[in-house]
């Protein structure tokens, strides 16, 4: 059992689908959205429970990530065993755009640590 209120839980619910404080408070009930959205924000337990949220929406992103990967990789070997070029190119291209490869890149643009989760950020938008 949740140590947050129904209404919480609603604006937690509410933040989670549209990322913005004041319209989840409105849609959670309260009567000042703004300022109930920027106290409910500052709370601990709304701030776990946001976070605990977030985080099973990432491995869910993760996982159907690489399930689709996996399978387009399946596809790429049966269009290759059977010399399939442009099933297999595309197969290929698939993967690249799921992984965010498909991007012209700036010219000697350094690989960033931040840039791995933004490919999950992109997938579950």
């Amino acid at each position: 059992m949740s140590d947050l209120t129904f209404r919480q839980l609603r604006f937690v619910e509410e933040f989670i689908k549209c990322g913005v404080g004041a319209q989840a408070a409105r849609l959670a009930g309260y009567s000042c959205p703004q300022k109930a959205a920027a106290r409910l924000k500052k709370n601990p337990k709304i701030k776990l429970k946001l976070d605990s949220l977030r985080q099973k929406a990432m491995q869910r992103a993760q996982l159907s990530l690489e399930k689709l990967l996996e399978e387009l990789e399946e596809a790429r070997q049966v269009a290759i065993d059977k010399e399939m070029a442009a099933a297999a190119v595309s197969a290929s291209m698939g993967k690249a755009k799921l992984l965010g490869l498909d991007k012209p890149q700036k010219e000697h643009e350094e690989e960033k640590e931040s840039d791995v989760p933004q490919v999950l950020v992109k997938f579950v938008e």
